[in-house]
């Protein structure tokens, strides 16, 4: 998410607010930093934008997005990370988060503050079990996950901005497996059989190579879905869509088997 503010305006904006952090008398605790109040203060008298200017706020209190490596051109990124701006405050919208994860997604809070809050895959033998019952009713995607972290930030009150970012190493680590062991029965494949005949192994070595570029096209496919998914989520979030419980899933299954 991105909000796009005229560059010499937000230099005015910053030395206004300068001016002004520097004409305030100080007061006891004070860090000498310019406050928030001020800057919407000044972007206000330079004639901004002051919803932009708030969500610029809210986007640089949450920090950067999660770093690209070097391997997520090829498997997709280890973290996903969507954003949303929601008409619902912090602890509505984190309620209604962790409602979801718990209930429906298999998930358990492994850490919680104010304004985040951060949940783990869950691997006991009930999740498990709950996981397989509701094949095909879950997102594929978000059930593969290692976790979902939650960070807010609040744009003004009853408006809260949201980042989810999802840990997908374990469908990484699926896909890298895959690819190796496809790549590696193709090496095999390729020096056995030049044993035999030499114009067989120009025919066999790209194995090794199709399943690199198999492995790509898999990666940025669910990381496609992932995201999807995500946003899914946040969807339901919004809305304050009622978590569907497993019970739900047992009855849907019973409907299945009777017609």
């Amino acid at each position: 998410m991105a909000v796009d503010l005229d560059r010499d305006a937000v230099d005015r904006v910053l030395r206004r607010a300068s001016e002004m952090t520097a004409a305030h008398p100080g007061v006891p605790g004070s860090t000498g930093r310019m406050s928030e109040q001020v800057l919407l203060e000044a972007a206000d008298e330079a004639g901004l934008d002051l919803d932009a200017v708030r969500i610029s706020l809210a986007i640089e209190r949450l920090g950067p997005m999660p770093p690209p490596v070097r391997l997520d051109r090829t498997v997709g990124p280890r973290r996903v990370a969507v954003e949303r701006i929601m008409a619902l405050d912090v602890d509505t919208l984190l309620g209604r988060l962790d409602d979801h994860l718990q209930r429906r997604h298999g998930m358990r809070r492994a850490r919680s503050a104010g304004d985040r809050g951060e949940w783990r895959k869950r691997t006991d033998a009930m999740a498990t079990v709950q996981r397989l019952a509701r094949t095909g009713s879950v997102s594929v995607h978000l059930r593969k996950l290692g976790g979902i972290e939650a960070r807010t930030s609040v744009v003004e009150p009853g408006r809260t901005l949201v980042r989810l970012v999802a840990d997908r190493t374990p469908q990484r680590a699926e896909a890298v497996a895959g690819a190796t062991a496809v790549g590696g029965f193709g090496l095999v494949a390729t020096g056995v059989i030049a044993v035999i005949t030499t114009p067989v192994v120009v025919a066999a070595a790209p194995v090794a190579l199709g399943a690199g570029y198999a492995t790509a096209l898999m990666g940025r496919s669910r990381h496609a879905g992932l995201v999807d998914d995500l946003e899914g989520l946040l969807d339901d979030v919004e809305r304050g869509t009622r978590p569907v419980s497993l019970s739900d899933d047992v009855r849907r299954v019973l409907r299945q088997l009777r017609s």
